[in-house]
């Protein structure tokens, strides 16, 4: 069997922070929710051997330091920063980005921004 890419795949994490344009989404935190799926050429970690995949923590720790970082207006502006943090990992060749803010209204299970991005 031959393996042609392979995807790394950190689904729903959840940060608390100050997020958003209106008056009243600044007065408290907000919870935020990000998934993020990165895709590798090859079977690079075919051996068994962690140096040879993507660390999917340093993923999720880039995204909790967003969450201890200052205000920030837009989702979109999160999404950008970890589309770009993970396309720069070694052997990404794409990446999707997804955030939901969950707590928006109370009609709808969340409003969100997905972006996709691919090196070369």
């Amino acid at each position: 069997m031959m393996i042609t890419q392979r995807t790394v795949i950190v689904r729903d994490l959840e940060i608390t922070l100050s997020i958003g344009v209106h008056a009243h989404e600044k007065l408290a935190p907000q919870r935020l929710v990000v998934s993020v799926e990165a895709t590798l050429e090859g079977e690079g970690d075919a051996a068994d051997d962690i140096a040879a995949t993507l660390d999917y923590d340093r993923i999720c720790d880039f995204i909790r330091a967003i969450g201890r970082e200052g205000h920030v207006e837009l989702q979109e502006t999160i999404a950008r920063r970890v589309l770009a943090f993970t396309l720069s990992m070694p052997g990404v060749a794409c990446a999707v980005v997804e955030t939901r803010k969950p707590d928006i209204f109370e009609d709808c299970a969340f409003v969100g921004a997905r972006f996709c991005g691919r090196n070369g």
